[in-house]
């Protein structure tokens, strides 16, 4: 069977204005930069998708190495796992992280929505899965700016939004008594028997992480998240073995292989990959397949409309992460029920893009 040629790229930019402003200890963030590539193949199928790599004036160093890099597979026909492969070895002597990791996952999130498109098939049902409800955690509110006198409203808000019953709550206040406080009225909003999640967003050195972990190690946190740099493995290895709490990290992984090093040295509990920077949806099912083999729990960070239909065809499949941060540029974004994202039954990933929106907030490349 003859595949579609894969013919031209379109590649975009646009720095979207986010509803609620992100501060962690990463930084303060009031818009979204966001890239969206376009592969077209010679059936007139079009394969979208978007990557999101936080800074807006890298966008135009990233979107060059995604033109660069098509240039491996322009006039080829599609096929999006073999071309991973290949393009991945082709990265090797600028390295296998960072900006070609952001620009392979652009491609690849693209030709796997051709793919899909196709064949007909969402995109879970092309890999094998099926279409279903995929349980998730409202992720967009409960940051440090979150103080006292407001949390408690505003995780009402966030439960009511989606009918969640799990909620994220970024910690690393001024004190950690605010932080407690902050906990508690949460908790109070979401009730004792659902659960709250934590992410420090790699604030604490080792020693402030073991203090501060041991006082909230009995909070009723259902996981720890990067409290400490993420590359500080054995860091890692001795909060695991002094903590009843779980620790998640792996929206730092740069490819399966920092996931595989990750897993094999036992310096967590469950992990989350970033569709981005884990090298797309191929990177991500080969992370799945560790993830198995280790019985590891794995969960998503961000990129809710391909990490729910990833969750799909995940052997060890936890909590998807949901945010409201892109759906402006969406045509129809996905939609929530009682805590869970709804997969559309639709060819593809789903994904059409607000070339309005794209155009009032774009990013010159």
């Amino acid at each position: 069977m003859n595949m579609p040629i894969i013919k031209s790229l379109s590649v975009k930019a646009a720095n979207i204005p986010l509803n609620r402003v992100v501060v962690g200890k990463v930084g303060k963030f009031e818009n979204w930069a966001v890239i969206v590539t376009e592969i077209t193949c010679s059936d007139g199928t079009i394969g979208k998708g978007y990557i999101g790599p936080y800074l807006a004036n890298y966008m135009p160093a990233i979107a060059s190495t995604i033109k660069e890099l098509f240039k491996n597979i322009e006039g080829r026909e599609i096929a999006p796992y073999q071309f991973y492969n290949e393009v991945m070895n082709s990265t090797s002597l600028m390295g296998r992280s960072g900006i070609a990791t952001y620009a392979l996952a652009a491609l690849d999130i693209s030709l796997w929505d051709a793919s899909s498109k196709i064949a007909n098939e969402p995109l879970c049902v092309h890999l094998g899965g099926s279409v279903g409800p995929v349980k998730s955690y409202n992720s967009c509110g409960l940051w440090l700016d979150n103080n006292k006198n407001d949390s408690y409203e505003e995780a009402q808000k966030l439960i009511e939004r989606g009918g969640f019953d799990i909620l994220k709550i970024r910690l690393g206040r001024e004190s950690i008594d605010e932080d407690l406080y902050a906990i508690e009225n949460v908790k109070k909003a979401l009730g004792n028997e659902n659960i709250l999640l934590c992410d420090f967003n790699q604030g604490y050195n080792l020693p402030d992480a073991i203090h501060f972990l041991n006082i909230l190690d009995d909070k009723g946190l259902y996981w720890f998240e990067e409290p400490i740099d993420y590359y500080n493995y054995d860091g890692y290895k001795e909060l695991r073995s002094r903590m009843k709490t779980p620790i998640i990290l792996g929206e730092n992984f740069h490819g399966p292989d920092d996931a595989f090093k990750a897993m094999e040295q036992k310096i967590c509990d469950f992990i989350m990959p970033d569709l981005m920077r884990i090298c797309g949806i191929s990177g991500w099912m080969q992370t799945a397949s560790i993830a198995a083999a280790y019985r590891i729990k794995m969960s998503t960070h961000l990129f809710p409309e391909v990490s729910s239909q990833l969750m799909r065809v995940t052997p060890t499949a936890h909590l998807c992460e949901w945010t409201d941060w892109t759906e402006a540029i969406l045509v129809e974004p996905y939609k929530l029920k009682d805590g869970n994202i709804l997969i559309p039954d639709v060819p593809g990933t789903g994904i059409d893009f607000r070339e309005d929106i794209l155009d009032k907030h774009k990013i010159n490349l």
